[in-house]
Parts: C-alpha cells; structure tokens; sequence
C-alpha cells in the first residue's frame, strides 16, 4: 500500500511514517514550501500547498496513492485565538484541498482524516463520558475549524462518495512534541534548568487542574493505521484512553524525574482561551458512532511511560532546539516529592 500523508514532517507525522514503514509500506508526504522541511527517514517528500486543490490534484495524481492520511494542521488551541484566520485557512481550506485532489485524481482512494476531541468543548459532568454522538461545541477558533472541517469529510463522503474516514483523536503526547504544548514545555523548562546547573527549576505552568484524556502518540498512529485498513467511512471514530488527569498529574511524573528540585508556579492564563476543568471521556477507546469499537487497538502506554519518552529529548537540545554539548547538573541525583511538596516549592 502506497500512503500519502500530508504534514509529514510534523509531531504526529514523523510517527506515523516510522510506524507505516515498519509494517512495510510505502510512505510519501508533504512538505511545507519553502520551509526547508526534510522527510522522515525512509520516506519521500513534495513541497506543495494544500489548500491548492489544482495543486493537490496534480500531486496526487502523479504519486497514485492507496491511501491519504491528513494530518497537516494549524493545531495550537492557544495560538488560534492569535491567528483565528490563518487557523481557518490552514485547517478548513487545506482539508477542501486535499479532499478536492483526491476527488478530481483518485478518488478511489482511502483518506483518515485527523480530527480532535477539542470539538466537543466544555462538557458537563452530567453529560459524560463523551461519545460521537455527544452534540459539537467548540470552544476556541482551533476546535471551530476542526468542526467545519470534520463537516467538509462528511459532506465529501455523503455527496461525492469519497471513502473518508474521520478519527477524533483527545490529546496527543509524546517525544518530538512542540514545547507550545504542554508536556514539552514542562520537560523543557525542567531540562532548560539541570543544563544551566541551576540549583532549583521554577516552573511555570497554566491551571494545572485541568482534566484531560491524554494518548501517547506511538498508540494514536496505530489507530491511523488500522483505519486505513479497517475504518467504516460512514463512521465518526474516537481514540482514547478513557481515562481522565489532571495536569497536575503530568507534573507529579516530571518532578519525580527531575534531577534538581522544582517549584510550580499555577497561574491561569489564556487571553480569551476557555480551559475546560471536566473530564472529556469517551465511552470506549476507538469506538465508532455506530457503538463498534475498531478491532485490536488500545492505548496500553501510561503517562510515565510517555513522559519517560519525552523528558530526555530536551536533555539533549538546548533552548533553540540546538544539540547541548555534554554537561552534569550541579545538583546530580534523583528528587522524588509528592505533588503537594512539588506545589509548595519544597
């Protein structure tokens, strides 16, 4: 099988390419134009704009893919409220254009379309857990264009036939992440202060009260995977774990792994950007609107394992993403405190 994903060189793109390529098939993506954007290893890439359907038509095709995978997005909640239009440009108008291409050049093939638990907004507590059926109520620019997008794959399927997939996937972590978001930005801060042979990190944090259904990224691009195999088109899917933490949580594990102490600052903050503090559960991890769950998946990696994963990476690579010559914090060893003494500065 031949996979066209677009956004490819992207957190969950890298990800998926590697994982597609170890089940042995064919990977090729797009690049950002003029950006300098390289593919993953063993993967081959095109500079082209995806919100160009002409473009997108001729790219696609040219390359004949079996499948697409969409994953190219504007995908910052907070940033969106910065850049609402842009946000709108890049994630409605680019998924009309790769949805067009495949529509005017192969519209025989599959495409999964990355869509985001954010769609349903704050949800009362009475109203849990989630499922596709739960009513749409974004809450940011963000979530507003993935629902406007989510509608586009529904009217492509319903009036041109395209087999589009849709998989709301909640809050993706893991290595690679941009530090905007905030596992990343809690290990980076974290990394930033043992390789400056500070004596204590002061992180800096949001409302750290917030509950979210968190995923390891390396269980969602199994999802992807078997919705290109297995996904019923007239179907919304949800990949979750089913299980709700608080940020307060993800802290808890990087403190326990820090090597210097850490004082946690909460303040919440946002501009305008609504923080949910319920829960956004599914009733089943993968489940389909139609109440199917999608065979053979499920989300077995817990946050320390994911935090485990990503932590290391800012150890290496210094506050402007450059590789760090080797240096030993002034403070070696391992500091293990429970939230309250994390909170309270020690």
């Amino acid at each position: 099988m031949r996979v066209r994903i677009t956004g490819m060189p992207g957190f969950v793109g890298r990800h998926l390419v590697a994982h597609l390529i170890g089940e042995g098939r064919e990977v090729v993506g797009t690049l950002l134009p003029g950006a300098g954007e390289v593919p993953p290893p063993g993967a081959m890439g095109h500079e082209v704009d995806i919100t160009d359907a002409d473009a997108m038509a001729e790219l696609i095709g040219a390359v004949a893919p079996d499948a697409v995978v969409h994953l190219a997005a504007a995908a910052s909640v907070g940033q969106s409220f910065a850049d609402p239009e842009g946000t709108w440009h890049v994630n409605v108008e680019g998924t009309r254009g790769v949805l067009e291409g495949i529509r005017r050049a192969a519209p025989g093939a599959r495409m999964v379309m990355a869509l985001s638990g954010e769609e349903y907004g704050r949800v009362p507590l009475d109203q849990l857990p989630v499922t596709a059926d739960t009513p749409l109520n974004p809450m940011s620019p963000y979530a507003e264009s993935k629902v406007a997008a989510d509608h586009l794959c529904a009217q492509y399927h319903r009036g041109h036939g395209l087999a589009v997939v849709r998989l709301r996937a909640f809050n993706q972590l893991g290595p690679g992440q941009d530090p905007r978001f905030v596992l990343p930005s809690i290990c980076k801060q974290i990394a930033d202060a043992e390789m400056e042979g500070d004596g204590v990190c002061r992180l800096q944090l949001g409302n750290i009260d917030t509950r979210r259904d968190f995923l390891d990224v390396r269980d969602v691009v199994r999802a992807y995977a078997l919705l290109l195999e297995k996904g019923d088109p007239s179907q919304v899917y949800l990949a979750a774990t089913g299980r709700s933490h608080a940020i307060g949580d993800l802290v808890d594990i990087a403190v326990a792994q820090a090597r210097i102490p850490v004082r946690v600052t909460a303040t919440p903050r946002g501009c305008g950007r609504v923080s949910s503090p319920t829960s956004m559960l599914p009733r089943a991890p993968l489940r389909s609107s139609g109440g199917r769950p999608a065979s053979r998946w499920s989300s077995p990696s817990g946050m320390r394992s994911t935090t485990g994963a990503t932590a290391p990476i800012w150890r290496w690579t210094d506050p402007r993403g450059k590789a760090r010559p080797h240096h030993r914090s002034k403070r070696p060893g391992w500091l293990v405190p429970g939230r309250a003494a994390a909170r309270q500065g020690l």
